[in-house]
């Protein structure tokens, strides 16, 4: 039986014409992904945890971006629990 995808999910890149292109395919669909489950969000639930770890959307989202940067610009971290 197959299983039903949510509206707006499209699966991951398979193939690209090098590894760059198949790298860069698979961070803008990560990108795409992410701000499909926070767009539309009202704030007080971004803010608010659903799950017993106390992640929020707007946590996760802060997270990703931090890490991206980190990893893309070099920019340093001085405070990885923040």
């Amino acid at each position: 039986m197959p299983t039903a995808r949510r509206r707006g999910d499209t699966p991951p890149p398979r193939t690209a014409n090098s590894e760059a292109d198949v790298l860069r395919g698979f961070l803008d669909y990560l990108r795409v992904s992410v701000a499909a489950k926070v767009e539309g969000a009202p704030e007080p639930q971004a803010r608010m945890s659903a799950v017993s770890s106390g992640t929020t959307l707007l946590g996760l989202l802060s997270h990703l971006t931090a890490v991206e940067s980190a990893m893309f610009t070099g920019e340093q971290v001085t405070d990885w629990q923040a």
